[in-house]
C-alpha cells in the first residue's frame, strides 16, 4: 500500500475527516515531547492534544505546497505552549526550568567522577544563560537541538526567514560558549583555592 504524504492526507481530510488520524499518528510523539519538555509531562499531553485539535479544526488553512506537516504543527504547538505559560505566569523561567530538569539526570552521580560533576556545572551554567537570552533565540535553539528541526523547518514553524534562524542560532551559541567559558574560569579559580593545613 502506498504511503500518502501529509499534504495529501490533510487535503483528503477535507472530505474524509478520519484521514487526519494518520497525521496524529505520525506526529503526536514529536509534538508531545515538544510540549512536555516545556511544561512537564502531564500538562504537555493536554497541550499536545490541543495542538492536534486546533490543527484539525483549521486544516483548511494548511499550505498544500508543503509536503511535511511537522513545521506547521510545531508552529501551532509553540503558540499553544506560549499561551499556556503566560496564563500560568511561568513564562520567564520556563526554559531555564526545562534545562534544569536535565540536571536531575545527574542526581545519582558518583562524587568521584569529576567529568560528570563538570557536566552538571556546565548544564547549570547553560540553564542560567538561557534564562537571560531573548525568548525568540531560545525557542529557535530548542527547536533545533531538542526537536531536531532543520533550519528551513524552524523558519517555517516560526514564520521567519531562514537567515533569521541562522542569526539567532549563531548569536545564542556564542552567548552559551561565553557562559561555559565563564563557568570554566570560575571552576578553575575555586579549585585553585586551598585550605590551610592545621
Amino acid at each position: 500500500m502506498m504511503t500518502l504524504n501529509d499534504t495529501t492526507l490533510i487535503e483528503l481530510s477535507q472530505v474524509d475527516p478520519e484521514a487526519f488520524g494518520e497525521i496524529f499518528d505520525r506526529h503526536f510523539t514529536a509534538i508531545y515531547r515538544f510540549c512536555a519538555r516545556r511544561v512537564g509531562p502531564a500538562r504537555g499531553e493536554d497541550l499536545a492534544g490541543d495542538v492536534f485539535r486546533w490543527a484539525f479544526e483549521n486544516r483548511d488553512r494548511y499550505d498544500l505546497s508543503r509536503s511535511d506537516a511537522r513545521p506547521w504543527l510545531f508552529g501551532i504547538a509553540l503558540n499553544i505552549v506560549r499561551d499556556a505559560m503566560r496564563s500560568s505566569g511561568r513564562e520567564s523561567a520556563a526554559f531555564g526550568r526545562s534545562i534544569n530538569q536535565g540536571i536531575d539526570l545527574f542526581g545519582e552521580v558518583d562524587a568521584q567522577v569529576a567529568s560528570a560533576l563538570d557536566a552538571k556545572t556546565e548544564l547549570a551554567a547553560v540553564a542560567v544563560a538561557l534564562e537571560r537570552q531573548p525568548t525568540a533565540d531560545v525557542e529557535t535553539l530548542l527547536l533545533y537541538a531538542w526537536d531536531e528541526l532543520s533550519y528551513a523547518e524552524i523558519a517555517e514553524a516560526l514564520d521567519v526567514p531562514v537567515g533569521t534562524v541562522r542569526s539567532r542560532l549563531n548569536r545564542i551559541r556564542e552567548r552559551l560558549h561565553c557562559a561555559l567559558d565563564e563557568a570554566a574560569v570560575e571552576r578553575s579559580t575555586c579549585s585553585a583555592v586551598r585550605l590551610p593545613r592545621r
